[in-house]
């Protein structure tokens, strides 16, 4: 089974392509966040990635119904807003 991993970070936004059989991740891309819409950071990450891979995991979505995606830009703008 092959899925996709998003984390929204502060300053970047991470995509992977991970083989949950292998235990493996079979590509990795990144791409500014984009705090005003993170829409658009999430794209370009995943823009960033083998359509063909991409395209397998999305067929794992759809059949699954699973999503993944961590986010820490709120936890670290709290933080920085609390100093």
């Amino acid at each position: 089974m092959i899925g996709i991993g998003i984390d929204t970070g502060g300053t970047c936004t991470d995509a992977v392509i991970y083989d949950f059989y292998r235990g493996e991740v079979l590509a990795a891309g990144k791409a500014l966040t984009t705090k005003q819409n993170l829409e658009i950071g999430i794209a370009n990450a995943l823009d960033t990635l083998p359509p063909e891979l991409v395209e397998k995991a999305e067929s794992v979505a759809a059949a699954r119904g699973d999503v993944m995606y961590s986010v820490t830009v709120a936890a670290q703008e709290r933080s920085v807003a609390n100093e």
